[in-house]
């Protein structure tokens, strides 16, 4: 092809392969792209605070990221913007998850992290984060760490959005959902993106496994789905690839933009 395109590449099931580490084959195809003169964009539903030192290393290639499902854009290593969920939603979802022990709950923060669990419950991964007790106690001693995402599972009530509704966005997932300040989604990273780039919409490939990244592939000129996704998902695709163990971005990349 012989149009330049901005690609937007979501992280786990993804890019990285069920190991957690991207395959050699992706890093080549995007560098490849980038020489060509492509842009290259992460767009995660990880908070920026829950991507490891190692793993923001090996990102390091990319022209940009979109973090927390469109809340962070960090951009040539600056932060160009920011939208935190405020503290008086973060002590209202505090409390109605106290009130429901059958639901653990991660605050994934720009730089902490937190969690509200129950260790019989969950899935146990607590290292790292910082435990929550009350409301009260966060908002008294936390209430200046930055939260960008809520991870929240293994399925939440079904009055979740009801009860958060203009307060919160929410992705459902199979076992988990992502929570972030009402407004903020994948697509919406990708427009604020592609305004400061100067780039048009359908020049866009997006690369995504699962719901969260459904906005973002129904937003972009060119939707490539995972192997690996649920079949829901590769019901949006304009073009469905191998596996993330399969190294799926990379044959995406060639076929899409080197025609191979």
């Amino acid at each position: 092809m012989a149009e330049k395109f901005a690609v937007f590449i979501d992280i786990d099931g993804t890019l990285t392969s069920k190991k957690g580490h991207i395959p050699e084959k992706n890093l080549e195809a995007l560098t490849r792209a980038q020489k060509q003169g492509h842009k290259i964009f992460i767009n995660t539903g990880r908070s920026r605070g829950n991507i490891s030192d190692g793993l923001f290393d090996e990102l390091s290639f990319a022209d940009g990221m979109v973090c927390g499902n469109g809340c962070h854009i960090i951009l040539d290593g600056r932060d160009v913007f920011k939208r935190f969920i405020p503290v008086k939603v973060l002590t209202k979802l505090i409390d109605y998850i106290i009130e429901r022990p059958d639901i653990w709950c991660v605050f994934e923060g720009e730089k902490e992290l937190f969690y509200l669990e129950d260790f019989k419950k969950t899935r146990k991964d607590n290292s790292g984060k910082i435990p929550l007790v009350s409301a009260a106690e966060f908002e008294k001693n936390y209430s200046h760490c930055a939260i960008e995402v809520v991870a929240a599972g293994p399925k939440l009530p079904p009055d979740f959005e009801k009860t958060f509704e203009n307060e919160l966005n929410v992705f459902r997932l199979d076992t988990y959902a992502d929570c972030v300040a009402h407004g903020c989604c994948k697509a919406d990273g990708m427009q604020k993106v592609l305004d400061i780039f100067g780039i048009d919409r359908a020049h866009t490939i997006a690369i995504g496994d699962s719901e969260n990244d459904r906005n973002m592939l129904e937003f972009a000129g060119t939707a490539v789905v995972m192997g690996n996704a649920p079949a829901a998902i590769k019901e949006t695709a304009d073009f469905v690839t191998l596996s993330n163990d399969e190294a799926g971005v990379a044959f995406a990349v060639e076929k899409l933009i080197f025609g191979v």
